[in-house]
């Protein structure tokens, strides 16, 4: 399992819910689609720096920073790259 975001949910749990969210969720990401807004909650992540090597090296160099994004922006972001490659395929543009 992966870990949550900032909201405390996973893929895991967006796959295991009632099929209802999947409804509800195209429904609210085709209004942000057609009005073009993109909610602040969805830029809203978590940075945590990992240590590349477990030798005791505690100087930032020895790190790297993974960030935790929102499943809910992550999704969205899906379908925006769903509803751009169909326009540039349509366009013949890809």
């Amino acid at each position: 399992m992966k870990a949550a975001g900032i909201n405390c949910l996973t893929a895991e749990h967006i796959s295991l819910a009632h099929p209802v969210l999947t409804v509800q969720l195209t429904l609210l990401f085709n209004i942000l689609i057609k009005y073009s807004l993109f909610p602040d909650g969805f830029g809203h992540c978590i940075i945590v720096p990992l240590v590349k090597n477990m030798d005791g090296d505690r100087t930032p160099g020895n790190y790297r920073g993974i960030t935790l994004s929102p499943v809910t922006s992550k999704l969205f972001e899906m379908s925006l790259m769903a509803v751009f490659e169909y326009q540039l395929r349509s366009n013949r543009l890809k």
